[in-house]
């Protein structure tokens, strides 16, 4: 019995007087919320935060390439056009198609120094006259100086000057063929039969529109370009003209045109491909509307099926061409000295 006794005395062990004394020691700390906070705030952005941004871009490059995913996605999307119209093919064949471009146009026509010019929507275009047309162009002059009308009803051919670079933009011209007043009474017209079918068939601002479906190196918005038409007559005048009078005679015109979900492409020209794989532009006739806000032509309706066959017509080949520009150069030499 008196060893038991030490064993009672023993009761108060070290250990659970130690862990009472610890869990009092803890308490401090647990009060202050800054060591818990701070502890984890020092731990936990390690490891589930900024790993998890640069491990998913750096080890595989995931993340890049959604990216790009994406915007390869949205720049369709972007662009992406309508359903491209299609070609209703009820619409006729035209043998004697031909290139042409002719329209009518209302504005207010006035003379400055032996120039002309013509306001649509208050903007101010050139209005020329070709040789041809002279008749016309004095006509009009008189008709201004007898009667207070300047408003009047324009049968034209449109005019396009383009530069060399594309980033120029185009200048639009009017080459006068007639004129009607604005109640559509015929004043004057050099070729009247042409001038009264040309009343009757178009409206204000509409042109008939005959060419080749294709873009040009000078001009981003794709355009028609408009041939001079092949007959004996001139190509007897073209045998005989001096070389830069015969480049200018064939110079094609190229009118620019505005045609959504267009059912034909406009063909371009790619120097990668060969000669026999770069197949032709289209020849189509239709109806298109000017803008005079964008300085270009709008669609309006096909007049007939397009051909991969184009009219027979004169064009200005490279030799004629350098030998033009031989001609022009040496012109200007003997000016200058």
């Amino acid at each position: 019995m008196a060893t038991k006794k030490p064993h009672k005395s023993q009761k108060p062990q070290s250990a659970p007087a130690t862990t009472k004394l610890n869990l009092i020691a803890l308490k401090p700390l647990s009060k202050t919320p800054e060591t818990q906070t701070s502890s984890p705030a020092s731990v936990e952005p390690p490891v589930p935060v900024e790993p998890s941004v640069p491990v998913e871009a750096l080890t595989s490059g995931e993340t890049p390439t959604s990216i790009t995913e994406t915007k390869k996605i949205l720049k369709p999307i972007k662009r992406s056009p309508s359903p491209t119209a299609e070609i209703n093919p009820s619409l006729p064949e035209n043998p004697d198609a031909i290139f042409q471009a002719v329209g009518i146009i209302v504005g207010e026509v006035a003379f400055s120094d032996k120039k002309a010019f013509v306001t649509i929507a208050d903007k101010q275009y050139p209005l020329f006259y070709a040789s041809s047309h002279k008749k016309a162009f004095d006509a009009l002059k008189l008709h201004l100086k007898k009667t207070a009308e300047s408003q009047l009803r324009l049968i034209v051919y449109p005019k396009v000057m383009h530069f060399p670079s594309r980033e120029q933009p185009y200048v639009i011209g009017f080459q006068l063929v007639g004129f009607t007043s604005v109640n559509v009474t015929p004043i004057q017209s050099i070729t009247p039969s042409d001038s009264s079918s040309i009343d009757r068939q178009l409206q204000d601002r509409e042109f008939k529109l005959s060419g080749l479906w294709q873009f040009i190196p000078v001009c981003q918005t794709p355009c028609i370009t408009i041939q001079k038409n092949f007959s004996d007559e001139r190509l007897t005048y073209i045998k005989e003209a001096p070389p830069e009078q015969k480049v200018n005679f064939m110079k094609a015109s190229h009118i620019p045109l505005l045609w959504r979900n267009a059912p034909v492409k406009p063909f371009r020209f790619n120097p990668k491909l060969d000669k026999e794989q770069q197949g032709q532009a289209s020849f189509i006739e239709i109806k298109a509307i000017f803008l005079p806000e964008k300085d270009v032509f709008e669609f309006s309706s096909l007049r007939s099926l397009p051909s991969n066959i184009p009219p027979r017509s004169l064009k200005a080949g490279k030799k004629e061409k350098a030998q033009a520009l031989q001609a022009k150069n040496q012109r200007k030499q003997e000016l200058g000295s």
